[in-house]
C-alpha cells in the first residue's frame, strides 16, 4: 500500500513536467481576461498529473478497487471533454450532457444511485423510488459543478477537495472500509504536486492551473465515492453527512446562482459573485482568502464526522445544514454591500488625492 501510495505522487509529479512543454506547445493554457487576473499564460496540467496519478494507484490496487473499468471509463471521458473545454471552450450545455450519459452509465452499469436520503425528516427513512435517478442525475452534475465552479485562486480547489476527502477517508476508516479509505487519502497524495505547483513553491515560472479536466475529474470522483458511502444496505456515512463533507462547494454554488438568477444572468455564465472573489475585494489577499475558506470547510466536515461519531439525529444534522445555508446567504450579501462600499470610499480617496 505505501509504494502505491508514494508512486501514485512520483506520477503525479513527473506528469507536471513531462507535459507541461506539450501544454505550451499545443496551447493547453488559461489566459488572463476580465474575471482572471493572474498573469501570462499559465498551463492547465492539474487535471492530466491527477488523473494519472490516480491511474497509477488503481493499476496498483486493481483488486481492491470497485467498478475500475467503469469509473476509469468515465473520469476518462472526463478528462478528454475537460481538455477540450480547456484549449476550445465548449458549451455548457453539452458538458450538462455528457457528465448526465455519465451519470446515466453509473446507475444502470454500475448500479450506484441515491435510492434513500435517510431520516432527515423524521424518524424514519426518506426512500426515492423511481425519482432517484433523476435526483442522481441532478445531483451528479451538481457535485461536478460545484467544485469546477469554486476553483477561483490559487489553492482553494486543492485545498477544499482535499479536506473533503480526508473527512470521507476517516469517516470510511472507522468503519473498517479500509479500500474506500485508502483511496481518498491517495487521492489527496496525487493533488500534492498540483497544489505545490499552483501556489509557486518551486516558483511562479512553474505555475499550472487545475482546469475543467481536474475540476470535473474530483466533482465525479466526490460523488462517485459519496454514493458508494452513504447507500445501500450497512451504509458507513448518513446522506446528510456528505452535505457536510462537501459543504462549502455545494452552498457557494446554490448561492452563486441564486444571485445571477436574481439579476436576469444565465446560472451558467461566469462571474466574480464567489465567495473566493468577495474575500479578496474586501482587503484580504488570496492566501488569506484560501486560508479562511479551507478553514471553514474543514469545520464543516469536522461537524459531519461528529454528527455520524456522536450520532446526532440526521433530521437535525439537516436543519443545521439548512440554517448554516440561510446564514451563508446572509452574510454573503451583507459583504457584498460592505465590499462595495469600501470600494466607493477608495474611489472617492483616490479622487481627492489627486484633485
Amino acid at each position: 500500500m505505501w509504494l502505491s501510495l508514494i508512486l501514485t505522487f512520483i506520477v503525479s509529479f513527473l506528469t507536471i513536467l513531462v507535459i507541461k512543454p506539450v501544454a505550451l506547445k499545443v496551447g493547453l493554457v488559461d489566459k488572463p481576461n476580465y474575471r482572471k487576473r493572474h498573469q501570462g499564460a499559465i498551463p492547465l496540467l492539474g487535471g492530466i498529473s491527477l488523473f494519472m496519478g490516480n491511474l497509477c494507484f488503481y493499476l496498483l490496487q486493481w483488486d481492491s478497487t470497485r467498478l475500475p473499468y467503469l469509473y476509469l471509463f468515465c473520469v476518462l471521458v472526463l478528462l478528454v471533454i475537460g481538455l477540450l473545454d480547456d484549449r476550445f471552450d465548449i458549451s455548457a450545455a453539452l458538458r450538462a450532457g455528457i457528465q448526465a450519459v455519465l451519470a446515466v452509465l453509473m446507475i444502470y452499469i454500475g448500479h450506484l444511485s441515491l435510492e434513500h436520503l435517510g431520516q432527515i425528516i423524521g424518524p424514519f427513512q426518506v426512500t426515492l423510488g423511481p425519482i432517484g435517478f433523476v435526483i442522481t442525475v441532478f445531483a451528479t452534475i451538481a457535485v461536478i459543478n460545484a467544485f469546477n465552479m469554486i476553483d477561483g485562486i490559487d489553492g482553494l480547489l486543492g485545498g477544499l477537495s482535499s479536506v473533503s476527502f480526508a473527512a470521507i477517508g476517516i469517516l470510511m476508516l472507522m468503519d473498517n472500509q479500509f479500500d474506500l479509505a485508502v483511496w481518498c487519502f491517495a487521492l489527496i497524495i496525487a493533488l500534492i504536486p498540483y497544489v505545490m505547483f499552483n501556489l509557486t513553491i518551486f516558483g511562479k515560472e512553474r505555475k499550472i492551473f487545475m482546469g475543467d479536466s481536474g475540476s470535473t475529474l474530483i466533482g465525479f470522483t466526490m460523488i462517485w465515492i459519496l454514493l458508494l458511502s452513504t447507500q445501500g444496505k450497512g451504509h458507513p456515512m448518513n446522506p446528510v453527512t456528505a452535505l457536510w463533507v462537501i459543504a462549502i462547494p455545494i452552498i457557494d454554488m446554490i448561492a452563486v446562482i441564486y444571485r445571477r438568477l436574481r439579476k436576469g444572468k444565465s446560472p451558467f455564465k461566469p462571474d466574480r459573485l464567489h465567495v473566493h472573489h468577495l474575500m479578496v475585494r474586501a482587503g484580504l489577499t488570496s492566501r488569506q482568502a484560501l486560508l479562511v475558506i479551507t478553514f471553514f470547510a474543514a469545520l464543516c466536515a469536522g461537524f459531519g464526522i461528529l454528527g455520524e461519531v456522536y450520532y446526532i439525529n440526521e433530521w437535525i444534522m439537516f436543519i443545521l445544514f439548512i440554517v448554516l445555508f440561510f446564514l451563508y446567504l446572509y452574510s454573503i450579501t451583507k459583504a457584498w454591500k460592505v465590499t462595495r462600499l469600501i470600494r466607493r470610499m477608495k474611489r472617492r480617496a483616490q479622487r481627492r488625492k489627486h484633485s
